[in-house]
């Protein structure tokens, strides 16, 4: 067999094995979109992606925010308390971090009444789910931010 046909079968392997593996992971979020949706309070289960999927839906809800607003997210992430130093008041977040933990995205979350002794102690990892809303700033009304209402912590992360 010459080099060229060598080379040639070399990037036909290739090939092949990437597009098995791009079939494998749509399965996989396939799998676990189904999963989400059997589960009658979960629209959209990111808790059981990768942390590059779930980094990558969370920056698109950040961008097209409108399209999860009323939809019900599953996440996980690291429990992170915010207190703003002029008023006192205190912001839970769920952060999300990218595979290699170095880019990180902050979910803010409201908790559902209940559901306050069922937080980890900050910095430690947790699920939460909760319905996406939208809400307008204070201070200019065309400016809005993202919350997850009513939001549940899951207990061991199930």
């Amino acid at each position: 067999m010459t080099n060229n046909k060598k080379t040639k079968l070399i990037i036909i392997i290739i090939t092949l094995l990437a597009f098995v593996s791009v079939c494998i992971g749509v399965t996989l979020h396939i799998v676990a979109h189904n999963k989400a949706k059997t589960d009658g309070h979960v629209d959209l289960d990111l808790s059981t992606m990768s942390a590059t999927a779930i980094y990558s839906e969370v920056s698109n809800m950040m961008t097209s925010p409108k399209k999860y607003v009323g939809k019900t997210v599953k996440v996980k992430g690291y429990y992170v308390v915010s207190v703003d130093p002029s008023t006192g008041e205190r912001s839970t977040y769920c952060l999300i971090p990218d595979a290699t933990e170095c880019c990180q995205q902050g979910l803010l979350f409201k908790l559902k009444k209940g559901e306050a002794s069922k937080l980890p102690a900050v910095d430690k990892k947790f699920v939460i789910s909760g319905k996406f809303t939208l809400k307008a700033l204070p201070e200019d009304k065309n400016a809005t931010y993202v919350v997850l209402e009513n939001a549940k912590v899951y207990k061991d992360g199930k």
